[in-house]
């Protein structure tokens, strides 16, 4: 690297310690965002790492929905590198310091891959910075998604190991994007690295680099990719309303804002319009400066790569405002995603790659003009990430609910929070399972199991919002209280076990077995099997990766309620039976073996090249 380069990664270093001062250090501070971070992505993490700190693996999450995995959501990013600070310094902290680092990873990787294109050192590290703190990215930190920010910082180091045709480095960094916990943004990106293949010679060595690179990202990241699939077809995604696949879908007025996003970033918290659509739909501005150079980029090749990706990228982003959209939802497998706008990021690289090709084609660079439109868009930029990259107080959102925690702490029950309360999963804080959750995806039995108990819709896309503690339902779970109100605790009359017996008709029968829980993992289940007893009900959902195992040999678990698992007494066994209900995600062992000897190879590989 060259000084001039030395000069530039300082400065841009600076740059992102700087956005925020100092106040994120402290503990009680974090990087400001509208609540997600807080309501989804801080008790995720805290549940896996509590797993952790207990020596075992967060395969299973108890603590909402009435259970779900936890391993397989990409979002708890287990397996990704970056976020092994979260299990070494305070999480919050961890947050602030993975987005930082996200940010400033995606401008060094931008400038990186517009100097392999052939641009000066001060171009392409203009256009880094302008990528870096375009509210795309930045957005993301005020929206409260890390994910989503860390698969976009990756973006640009893809095309660097596409463009340098080094399918080991593409597929060590498509590994890590998918890791990181948001892979559509890598979906996004590789279609548009296809499309480029297809139009581009040489298209048979790009194909192949392509497929190579598919078939290590596949096999070094196969420790999460198979869970998260095996989730998703048995999750609501599966065959849910086509109504969610077109949530945040993009409208013709907003295209205006990826001109000039001043006023709708600027109406944030004080506008009619949804905040997560105002970040997830008004954020595509690349800069003055690259929205300029773009832009002459585009006017001297109309018929470019890059006005195709802007095409693609208005087409999907439309979603239900496009009918050709609404056909592919039908016929592909575009329905597990649910939203469209973050289309958006092919008419941003777009930008980009033209703004590179421009600076690249001048011959006679303007140094002045550019250089003050350079400092202008940089001054923008900094302006316009006032609102969506500073500092708050986390304590009103982390503060312990003291009532509720000593209420139930270390009872084995399930809990109805109602949802009037507020964060539903901030149960899991206080490792008591919850019926009631917010979540990505759910299984999909869920949604028809809430319905009969309230006998109304009771979930979207990605909350339940159970109110009816006392219905035959609640009591099939195992429900024994509910919070009705912060400070009004009501507790069920028995029957309401998590482990029973039924008769042939479904009848509850007073006899209970007994019930050890081993830990989140591992249930132990005793008793004694008499008539009229035709099944055990287990008040586990019914997933792959549940093994019974009665007096040490395995049994087969049926479906029971459209939701519960059961196990019936099989031919012979003895009445006496002591029954371990142990989850582990399907070839977990084979998936592990394979993650850890392809990383092995991978170095083995790029050590040879250096």
């Amino acid at each position: 690297m060259k000084r001039k380069d030395l000069i530039f990664l300082s400065f841009w270093s600076l740059l992102v310690l700087g956005l925020t001062g100092i106040d994120w250090v402290f503990p009680h501070m974090g990087l400001f965002n509208f609540g997600d971070l807080y309501f989804y992505h801080y008790p995720l993490r805290e549940t896996a790492l509590n797993f952790l700190e207990k020596g075992q693996f967060p395969f299973w999450n108890p603590y909402i929905f009435g259970g779900v995995p936890l391993a397989a959501n990409s979002q708890a990013a287990l397996f990704y590198t970056v976020a092994i600070v979260g299990k070494i310094f305070p999480l919050l902290f961890s947050f602030s310091m993975e987005n930082l680092f996200h940010l400033w990873w995606a401008g060094l990787g931008m400038a990186l891959l517009m100097k392999s294109q052939g641009l000066k050192s001060e171009a392409a590290w203009i256009l880094g910075i302008s990528y870096g703190l375009c509210p795309f990215l930045t957005g993301r930190i005020a929206e409260g998604v890390p994910t989503i920010l860390a698969s976009l910082a990756w973006a640009p180091w893809a095309w660097t190991a596409f463009c340098a045709q080094n399918q080991f480095l593409l597929s060590a960094v498509w590994a890590l994007q998918f890791l990181s916990g948001h892979p559509q943004f890598m979906l996004i990106n590789a279609g548009a690295m296809l499309v480029w293949t297809l139009l581009f010679p040489p298209r048979f060595k790009n194909l192949k680099i392509l497929t190579l690179s598919t078939l290590g990202a596949a096999l070094l990241a196969c420790v999460q990719w198979v869970m998260t699939a095996q989730f998703l077809l048995h999750s609501i995604r599966q065959n849910w309303s086509l109504l969610y696949s077109l949530g945040y879908s993009l409208t013709p007025h907003e295209l205006w804002s990826w001109l000039w996003p001043g006023s709708g970033l600027a109406a944030l918290g004080h506008s009619s319009i949804p905040i997560s659509v105002i970040l997830e739909n008004s954020l595509a501005f690349p800069g003055l400066f690259v929205l300029v150079l773009g832009g002459l980029g585009i006017l001297k090749k109309p018929f470019s790569f890059y006005a195709l990706l802007m095409i693609l990228g208005i087409f999907f982003a439309f979603g239900r405002h496009n009918p050709a959209y609404l056909w592919l939802l039908s016929h592909t497998p575009l329905h597990f995603l649910r939203t469209p706008s973050r289309f958006a990021f092919l008419c941003l690289w777009g930008f980009f790659l033209a703004a590179g090709a421009a600076l690249k084609s001048l011959k006679q660079p303007l140094r002045v003009p550019l250089a003050v439109l350079a400092v202008l868009s940089l001054f923008q930029l900094l302006i316009l990430n006032r609102n969506l990259v500073r500092t708050q107080d986390s304590s009103p959102y982390l503060r312990p609910h003291r009532f509720f925690a000593r209420a139930l702490a270390g009872k084995p029950g399930r809990v109805l929070i109602s949802p009037a309360i507020g964060n539903p999963d901030k149960a899991m804080m206080y490792h008591v399972m919850n019926v009631n959750g917010y979540d990505a995806f759910y299984l999909k039995g869920f949604p028809n199991y809430a319905f009969k108990s309230e006998g109304r819709p009771a979930v979207d896309a990605s909350r339940s919002y159970l109110q009816k503690w006392d219905t035959p339902q609640m009591k099939d779970l195992g429900v024994q209280w509910t919070f009705i109100k912060p400070h009004f605790l009501i507790s069920a009359p028995p029957p309401h076990s998590l482990v029973y017996f039924v008769n042939q008709e479904g009848g509850r029968l007073p006899e209970t077995p007994e019930l050890k829980i081993l830990n989140e993992n591992h249930w132990r289940i005793s008793g004694l099997w008499e008539n009229p007893a035709t099944q055990l009900i287990i008040s586990k959902p019914f997933y792959p990766g549940w093994t019974a195992y009665w007096n040490g040999q395995k049994t087969p678990i049926r479906l029971w309620n459209g939701f519960l698992s059961s196990i019936s007494k099989t031919s012979g066994a003895s009445n006496s039976f002591t029954i371990d209900f142990i989850f582990q995600p399907d070839y977990w062992g084979i998936l592990v073996l394979t993650s850890i000897f392809s990383w092995l190879f991978w170095f083995f590989e790029i050590f040879k090249c250096l």
